[in-house]
């Protein structure tokens, strides 16, 4: 089965109670059937975390808005993207304002992005029509049942879009457990031709795939790695797994956003030995094997 296919069928079983969803959506996506009783791999101990009840500041750093408030006292506001806007209804949105190209974005969910490179071209009536339509949607309900999304506040955000203004700046996915950077995931061309690359935080390629293929070759280590790093730890240490996005423009570090539930479970990593390796990181510390890793 296709992976189109598989979420459209995850989508028709919407209807079952929490567990069973959970179940039947991972025996989709990662091709096993569990209750989740005695998680011990990576993308069980994801789905376990996502059917107990969260911490109130899952919900806040799951929010793209009121993230902002915890990252700039956290790290500093010189690391957040320029916010133009946040509304609450799509009437409100003011699209004469941004002088440069800008973002619209959802803040209660995923995959509600808008890229207005030509600000004078733009078609207002569309990207209003747009974010009614992601104002209308419970993304807990409607979307893959992640518990951090649940109960936010439906709004959409205005930003700068940072970069050289005709695409997105690569997208550097920190993979944080308890505190730790253990993988690094690049995205590259996400709108156009996607790579994602997944790196040791030490910069050599891991030996796995994922749902995209990895980039020919190795990107160019960024001139604020070590920023990066610092910033993933202090970001990522009050959760026992999170994924921190940040950006790279110029050696100055963005942040992006905070993600506690990468992919909705939809993405299985190969081989099935690396995602039991990296949930014996998450349960036990347990560093990731060597032969994962492309030394040389």
């Amino acid at each position: 089965m296709s992976f189109d296919a598989r979420v459209m069928l995850s989508r028709r079983l919407r209807f079952l109670p929490h567990r069973a969803f959970a179940m039947a959506h991972h025996a989709l996506f990662q091709g096993e059937l569990t209750t989740f009783r005695r998680p011990r791999t990576w993308s069980q101990l994801l789905a376990k975390k996502n059917l107990d009840d969260q911490p109130e500041l899952v919900h806040v750093t799951a929010d793209k808005y009121t993230v902002r408030e915890h990252v700039a006292e956290r790290i500093g506001a010189e690391h957040l993207i320029p916010l133009i806007q946040v509304v609450e209804r799509p009437e409100d949105l003011d699209l004469e304002a941004p002088a440069g190209p800008y973002v619209v974005k959802g803040t209660h969910g995923c995959d509600m992005t808008i890229l207005v490179r030509h600000p004078a071209a733009a078609d207002h009536a569309k990207i209003r029509s747009t974010v009614a339509r992601w104002l209308r949607t419970d993304f807990f309900t409607h979307g893959w049942r992640e518990r951090p999304y649940e109960g936010l506040t439906p709004r959409a955000v205005v930003e700068e879009m940072i970069g050289d203004g005709t695409k997105p700046p690569a997208d550097y996915k920190f993979f944080v457990f308890h505190g730790e950077p253990a993988m690094v995931v690049i995205d590259q061309d996400r709108f156009v031709a996607h790579t994602s690359t997944m790196l040791h935080p030490d910069w050599v390629p891991f030996r796995i795939s994922g749902r995209f293929s990895q980039a020919d070759a190795l990107p160019e280590k960024p001139a604020s790695y070590e920023r990066m790093l610092e910033i993933a730890r202090a970001l990522g240490k009050d959760f026992t797994f999170a994924r921190v996005d940040l950006y790279d423009v110029d050696g100055h570090v963005y942040f992006g956003e905070i993600t506690h539930n990468p992919g909705g479970g939809l993405v299985r990593l190969r081989p099935r030995a690396f995602d039991r390796a990296l949930g014996n990181l998450w349960r036990n510390g347990t560093p990731i094997p060597e032969k994962f890793i492309q030394r040389s």
